[in-house]
C-alpha cells in the first residue's frame, strides 16, 4: 500500500476521533436523559454548524466544521463547558439541579462509555480474528544481550517484574519496552526454583517515532495459542487487557511527571493522525485496535481532577457530597479558569512538539 499523505492522515484521524468522541458524549447524554436532565444541544466538533437537526425530546444534534471534540450542552449550562447560570439550580430538569450522585453519574458516563468501547472492539477483534497467548517463557537467550548479562536462561517462566504479574510473553513486552537502561526485578522460575533476578535493560532507539525503548535480549519459547474467542471469554479477556493498558498508560504518565519519558511519547492530534493512517495501511484489525487504545487513552485522561475535565467535576460533586453543599460558584469558576488555560497550555505543547517532530522527521 502506497504511503499516506497529508488528507489521508487527516481523514483516517477522523474515523478514530469522531466516533470516539460521539460514544463519550453518547453517555452523557444517556446518563443526562436517564436522569430527568434535559438535553439541549448535541455537537459534534465545535464553531458554525454544517448540519443539525432537532429529535422529538428538544435536542438539537448538529455536526460543526471543526471536529477535534465535542459536547453535550445540558438545561441551564450557559456554555459547551457545562458552566451553570446563576440560577440553574431553579430550573426544573437542568443539570445544576439535579441530586448530587446524578450530576456525578452523569458525568462519570462519558469516560465509561469510552473504555467500554474499547473493551466491545477488542473482544471483536478476538471474536472474529483471534488473540495469540504466548506463555512468559524464555524459548532463546540472545547473544550479548541484557538477559544473558544478567544469568536469565532457556526454560525459565517469568512470574513478575518489578511486582507486576506476568500472565503472558506480551505483558513482558510491554513493561520491557516501556523501562530503557532500567534496573528491573524479575521474579523466575527455573524448573520448580523460584528466585529473584535483577536485569539492566538495553535501550535501542527508533527513528520512526522518536523514543527510546527498553531492549531484554529473549525470544519467546512457542508460538503460543492463537484462537478466536467466545463471547464470554472474549469480554472478560478484553476488560483484563483493557485494565493493563490503563496501569501502562498511568505508569508513561508518571515518567512524564517525574521527566523519564522520551519525547517521542509525546503526541497530540498529529501523531495521532499519523498513527491512525499507520494503523490503517496494516489493515482493518490493526486500525479496530488502535481506535479501542485511543478511546480508553481519552477515557482515562478525562477522569483526571482537572478542573474542566470530567475528573474535575467528578471532584467538586464528591466534595458537595462530602460536605452537603457545593463549593461556591466563584471558587469553581475559577478553578476551571485555571482548569482550561492548563489544558491549552499544555494542548500548544503538545501540538509544537508534534509539527517540530514531523518535520525534523
Amino acid at each position: 500500500m502506497p504511503d499516506l499523505g497529508g488528507f489521508n492522515q487527516i481523514l483516517f484521524f477522523l474515523l478514530v476521533i469522531t466516533p470516539i468522541v460521539f460514544i463519550h458524549e453518547l453517555g452523557h447524554y444517556w446518563a443526562a436523559r436517564r436522569s430527568g436532565v434535559v438535553v439541549e444541544v448535541f455537537s459534534i466538533g465545535f464553531g458554525p454548524e454544517l448540519y443539525a437537526w432537532v429529535d422529538k425530546h428538544g435536542t438539537r444534534w448538529r455536526i460543526a466544521v471543526l471536529p477535534l471534540g465535542g459536547y453535550v450542552k445540558m438545561r441551564g449550562d450557559q456554555n459547551a463547558a457545562s458552566i451553570a447560570s446563576a440560577s440553574a439550580r431553579r430550573i426544573e430538569g437542568s443539570f445544576a439541579g439535579a441530586g448530587v450522585f446524578q450530576r456525578i453519574g452523569i458525568v462519570a458516563a462519558g469516560p465509561i462509555a469510552n473504555f467500554l468501547l474499547g473493551i466491545l472492539l477488542f473482544a471483536g477483534i478476538y471474536m472474529g480474528a483471534g488473540k495469540a497467548f504466548i506463555p512468559p517463557v524464555i524459548g532463546e537467550v540472545m547473544e550479548e544481550g541484557a538477559a544473558i548479562e544478567a544469568g536469565l536462561k532457556e526454560g525459565d517462566k517469568i512470574l513478575a517484574i518489578d511486582g507486576i504479574n506476568i500472565d503472558d510473553f506480551n505483558d513482558m513486552r510491554v513493561i520491557i519496552f516501556e523501562n530503557p537502561n532500567r534496573e528491573l526485578l524479575f521474579e523466575i522460575d527455573r524448573r520448580g526454583d523460584n528466585f529473584s533476578l535483577a536485569v539492566t535493560l538495553k535501550s535501542a532507539y527508533s527513528e520512526e517515532y522518536d523514543l527510546s525503548y527498553g531492549v531484554l535480549g529473549v525470544r519467546s519459547s512457542a508460538a503460543g495459542d492463537f484462537r478466536k474467542l467466545g463471547v464470554a471469554e472474549a469480554l472478560y479477556t478484553a476488560s483484563i487487557d483493557t485494565f493493563n493498558l490503563c496501569a501502562a498508560m498511568l505508569r508513561g504518565i508518571g515518567r512524564l511527571v517525574t521527566g523519564q519519558a522520551s519525547s517521542g511519547e509525546i503526541g497530540g492530534p498529529v501523531r495521532i493522525a499519523e498513527l491512525s493512517a499507520d494503523a490503517a495501511q496494516q489493515g482493518l484489525a490493526a486500525f479496530i485496535i488502535f481506535t479501542a487504545l485511543i478511546s480508553i487513552n481519552l477515557g482515562l485522561i478525562n477522569l483526571f481532577p482537572i478542573p474542566a475535565l470530567d475528573g474535575g467535576h467528578l471532584v467538586f460533586f464528591l466534595i458537595e457530597a462530602v460536605i452537603g453543599k457545593p463549593l461556591p460558584d466563584g471558587v469553581q469558576d475559577k478553578l476551571n479558569r485555571v482548569g482550561v488555560a492548563l489544558l491549552l497550555s499544555l494542548m500548544v505543547v503538545v501540538i509544537s512538539l508534534d509539527i517540530v517532530r514531523k518535520f525534523t522527521n
